[in-house]
């Protein structure tokens, strides 16, 4: 978890530079999507559960013991321990660690501008774009660039529809689909994109530095999500040029939908969303 200590560093200046007082650790959530911590000022963040994990009991015994820690202190401990499967705790907490420097005003002294909502406000025509986490940017990039590419770790019963008559037809259309495996095995294609736009799943599953230097080409590098709250410095550090993140406004409401028999499934609807880039 080397990348995460180098993205702890800079947090930890902005804790020095703010005179913040560290977050102490509250309570965790494991939800059936998202991982998510609290901490005593009742500021929540996540990260999307992917990749490898513990038996609950392994993970309960972990997260009780982080409770009433300073959150840096909880990171510190996952890095050393360097597995795997407690990276989705880590980047969970380097989340809600950056949160208090995510604000509109703080930002600016970073000089980084802070956009509310998402607009995307690039020209995506006769571009070449891809999508890694296939959902949200349908509306932005279907039908209005060259080619479509969306890539995704669910396989095809998972996101595509077929109607079966005397032909068959697969939808949605006009998409060049890349499903059921780790986009880095499309190298070729990743190489060809004149835009990128991935998850930031891509953090907890530790591919997203990967993904970015195969698209050396690419104009715009994007990242996006819950899951991408983390230090923005050090996602522009690394090359990427637009993040889209959000953070819940309201923790109580949102358990409520999370907790519910019968989830909503409107995530971002309990969230203030924006946009971030470089001045």
């Amino acid at each position: 978890m080397k990348d995460l200590s180098a993205a702890l560093e800079i947090i930890q200046k902005n804790y020095e530079t703010y005179e913040e007082p560290v977050p102490v650790v509250k309570e965790f959530v494991m939800g059936y999507r998202w991982f998510m911590v609290s901490d005593t000022n009742d500021r929540l963040s996540m990260s999307l559960r992917v990749g490898q994990e513990k038996s609950f009991e392994e993970y309960e015994k972990i997260l009780k013991s982080f409770i009433g820690r300073p959150a840096d202190d909880c990171v510190y401990e996952l890095i050393k321990k360097a597995d795997p499967e407690l990276r989705t705790i880590a980047a969970c907490l380097c989340n809600l660690l950056s949160k208090p420097f995510n604000s509109t005003e703080r930002l600016k002294d970073r000089r980084i501008i802070r956009t509310e909502g998402r607009k995307f406000d690039y020209d995506v025509k006769d571009k070449k774009v891809g999508i890694i986490g296939y959902g949200l940017y349908n509306e932005v990039f279907l039908g209005k660039c060259k080619e479509f590419h969306a890539f995704d770790f669910r396989d095809p019963k998972g996101i595509l529809n077929y109607k079966i008559g005397n032909e068959t037809n697969v939808y949605p259309e006009n998409i060049h689909w890349h499903l059921g495996e780790n986009a880095l095995l499309h190298k070729e294609v990743l190489e060809s994109l004149d835009i990128v736009v991935m998850t930031g799943c891509t953090i907890v599953n530790n591919t997203y530095k990967d993904i970015l230097d195969t698209c050396k080409h690419a104009e715009i590098r994007g990242i996006y999500g819950p899951s991408a709250e983390i230090s923005p410095e050090y996602l522009f550090d690394l090359g990427y040029n637009y993040i889209f993140s959000a953070s819940v406004k309201d923790k109580e409401a949102y358990y409520k939908s999370t907790f519910a028999a019968i989830p909503e499934g409107m995530d971002l609807s309990y969230m203030d969303c924006y946009e971030l880039r470089r001045d």
